[in-house]
């Protein structure tokens, strides 16, 4: 977190593992998500949360030995003034290589390994909504949970899905948890996961439970449910 003005510094450990020298160059490009939550890159300014001028690095170009690491710094200055939204980039450490067939033909292949990094604001708007919670039968007769969420704040939200099924008995029948998932702001999303295939008519809870990573806030819902004959 930073405040208006303030410079920010963080550190990215960079190896190159092959078996040759390795030219880097450190790039920030703008990214979002698609529908489908795939990260999408554009040039660097193109959005408004771009960090195009709040961030350098150094070193910027740098030569790495096989099997050895560069620290690479970067330093972040807050806008003075203006909204208080989460700014966000990705860093691409570049490597171009040059190869040339028997016949004399060539093509540079450029590798990438990517970063994120984010700049967020002290009293910056944070607001995620649990819109709505339900249990669903498919068409091939499957259960699967659905939560509908929205994040209305200026910062994204990491979080993590975990539930419980319990049987009419009390009883637990199943558990699991997903991985971390992400939320840009001023993002709704529907999520989906299945229930279990097999489960035996009766009067059941879901117990689902969202999680907020960096945080000790969470949020539960408990959807009661009937699976037939």
């Amino acid at each position: 977190m930073a405040k208006p003005g303030e410079r920010v510094t963080g550190t990215i450990k960079v190896t190159n593992p092959s078996d040759q020298l390795a030219e880097v160059s450190a790039t920030i490009y703008d990214w979002t998500l698609n529908d489908a939550d795939r990260m999408v890159t554009s040039e660097v300014g193109t959005r408004r949360e771009s960090l195009k001028g709040l961030i350098k690095f150094n070193p910027q170009n740098f030569k790495i030995p096989p099997g050895e690491s560069q620290i690479v710094r970067f330093t972040m200055t807050a806008p003075k003034d203006g909204n208080l939204f989460e700014r966000r980039g990705i860093v691409f450490f570049e490597e171009k290589s040059v190869y040339q067939d028997q016949e004399g033909m060539g093509a540079t292949v450029v590798t990438q390994v990517g970063s994120t990094i984010y700049l967020a604001f002290e009293g910056m708007r944070m607001a995620f909504n649990l819109k709505n919670t339900r249990v669903e039968k498919t068409a091939d007769g499957k259960y699967q949970g659905i939560l509908n969420i929205a994040n209305q704040g200026d910062g994204h939200v990491r979080y993590r899905i975990s539930y419980k099924l319990i049987n009419e008995k009390k009883a637990l029948v199943y558990e699991n948890q997903f991985s971390e998932n992400v939320i840009l702001p001023q993002f709704e999303r529907s999520v989906s996961f299945p229930l279990p295939e097999k489960m035996a008519p009766g009067k059941y809870n879901l117990i689902m439970k969202l999680s907020f990573l960096g945080t000790d806030k969470s949020t539960s819902r408990t959807i009661p449910f009937t699976v037939g004959n």
